[in-house]
């Protein structure tokens, strides 16, 4: 008997369905599978290893191949919405093993889940973003992301440009149309429009500038539940609403800068908060947040684009803030979604890490009569131009309680920044604990350098720990208060006037060249491991 005729075990037998040319099949054999992917299945292993028949032959798929289940689950996130759930589902599951893991997050997985998280028509770009929000724990999976060029084309290409639309309409126009020679010009104008945006659209982009871009619409994306289960209802109803919305299609909407009807991101990514956090655990993770993004990296993305063309219209040139990855998240660490701001306050630590980059990331305080020498030196010491990043407010705002911060002289609250004064008395501090003392922990990192300590000093940073460790009741966030407001309340030594010459005198390094050892403290207490 051969083996394509040999029968497999039944507990096996399900897993040959994965690989059938009906898609019903699948779908009701991978909604049986699904359960063997939880952490304490019975039969979990099922999905993770090679299988024979009896008779020692290796087990065949319906196509006839061998069976390699997680193969096939990666393969299935591309079926339709209620099988890709199911997939993802299962992915998410199994990748806690970083064997598994790294068999999963290849180039070509990855390239996928980030083209496919990227278009805001992916019904299911959460589940993606828990999954590589899971691969990316590996530092490896990390560098590959890092490294990933992928195509700006939308990974759903269904939808025409209006260009394309014209092009298509001018294949119509009979010759005997009194204005068909004007009707032809335009349409081949529009041809030649397809043509430029077909080239553009292959071109290669940063697949970090596509997440961030991502990142930044899902923060506008109503809140419709994340969990699996609201998810997996979503799915199932895109297929009974798909006739409304072509009847709302109807209507004239509203286009991209791509051309192609602009749809509204239905999904919040709040998970790559998380991504971002893994990558930039990696040095080179840190430095691409704080390196202006090129152009075309800010031409695929749609928020950037419109940010640079709001900044040209209003100024005659670019706002820097866009150019900078850092400056598109840091105000979300005020965000009501716990993985959303947690993942970002994360990633702002991580960043602040690059000591090169402080002079980029805060703002120098306003220029007041009567400033003493060394805040003087400070401002002196920072030879790059103004830019609008400025972390400092992000980072103070979570610190800070309304009801507390109105008991403040008015006097004190106007060193703060802005964005910190006059708060209204709802205004609540972070109730994480753990997002608090990595607030702190950053805070530590900016007086790494007698700039970070000075601007904390003069912006009012005191004010608000100052409050902040009158109420904290976790001692160990206590005690980081505790040794900031010590670091922040001191004198200078004597070394610190011959830092601030070196820095002052000192070339401009390129931010985020970790490898230059800038060492502008004079205590041990001051330096940070990174953990």
């Amino acid at each position: 008997m051969s083996s394509a005729t040999v029968k497999p075990p039944p507990e096996l037998e399900v897993l040959t369905f994965l690989s059938d040319p009906n898609a019903q099949v699948r779908q009701v054999a991978l909604n049986n599978i699904v359960g063997f992917s939880a952490k304490d299945s019975p039969h979990r292993s099922l999905l993770i290893s090679k299988h024979k028949n009896r008779d020692g032959s290796p087990l065949l798929g319906r196509d006839g191949k061998e069976v390699d289940t997680v193969e096939d689950l990666k393969r299935l996130c591309q079926d339709q919405p209620i099988t890709a759930h199911d997939a993802f589902s299962a992915l998410i599951n199994i990748s806690d093993s970083l064997v598994l893991a790294r068999k999963i997050g290849d180039k070509d997985f990855l390239e996928f889940l980030v083209r496919y998280i990227a278009d805001p028509v992916s019904l299911l770009a959460d589940l993606a973003c828990m999954l590589l929000s899971n691969l990316t724990k590996l530092e490896s999976i990390c560098a590959i992301l890092l490294d990933l060029q992928v195509q700006a084309r939308p990974f759903y290409s269904f939808m025409a440009s209006e260009e394309m639309e014209g092009a298509l309409n001018g294949m119509d126009v009979e010759p005997n149309d009194p204005e068909f020679a004007a009707k032809k010009a335009k349409a081949e104008a529009y041809a030649k429009k397809v043509a430029e945006q077909a080239k553009k659209m292959d071109e290669k982009v940063p697949a970090m500038a596509r997440l961030l871009d991502a990142f930044e619409e899902g923060a506008t994306a109503a809140s419709q539940g994340s969990d699996l289960e609201s998810m997996k209802q979503r799915a199932k109803d895109a297929a009974t609403k798909a006739e409304a919305d072509e009847r709302q299609e109807a209507e004239r909407v509203e286009r991209g800068p791509d051309g192609r009807p602009r749809i509204k991101r239905k999904t919040n990514c709040n998970f790559l908060a998380s991504v971002f956090a893994n990558v930039t655990v990696l040095p080179r993770g840190r430095d691409w947040f704080v390196t202006p993004l090129s152009a075309s990296s800010a031409a695929a993305s749609v928020i950037a684009q419109a940010a640079l063309a709001r900044g040209a219209a209003d100024q005659g040139v670019a706002p820097a803030a866009t150019e900078y990855p850092v400056a598109r998240i840091m105000a979300f660490t005020e965000h009501p979604n716990l993985i959303r701001r947690g993942g970002v306050i994360s990633t702002l630590k991580n960043v602040l890490f690059v000591k090169s980059a402080h002079k980029l990331l805060v703002a120098p305080p306003p220029v007041r009569d009567g400033e003493d020498e060394m805040l003087a030196g400070a401002l002196r010491a920072t030879t790059r131009p103004p830019s609008s990043v400025d972390i400092l407010p992000y980072l103070l705002l979570p610190l800070c309680d309304g009801k507390k911060l109105a008991e403040v002289d008015l006097e004190d609250q106007e060193e703060l920044p802005e964005e910190c004064q006059m708060l209204p008395e709802d205004k609540k501090r972070e109730k994480d604990p753990a997002l608090r003392h990595m607030l702190i922990e950053s805070l530590l990192l900016l007086c790494t350098n007698i700039y970070g300590r000075q601007c904390l000093r003069a912006r009012g940073a005191y004010v608000v720990v100052r409050s902040a460790h009158l109420v904290e009741a976790d001692e160990k966030i206590a005690e980081s208060v505790l040794r900031l407001v010590n670091i922040l309340k001191r004198d200078e030594s004597a070394a610190t006037a011959q830092d601030l010459q070196d820095d002052a005198e000192a070339t401009q390094q390129d931010v985020g060249a970790e490898a230059q050892e800038d060492d502008d403290s004079d205590d041990e207490d001051l330096q940070i491991e990174e953990l």
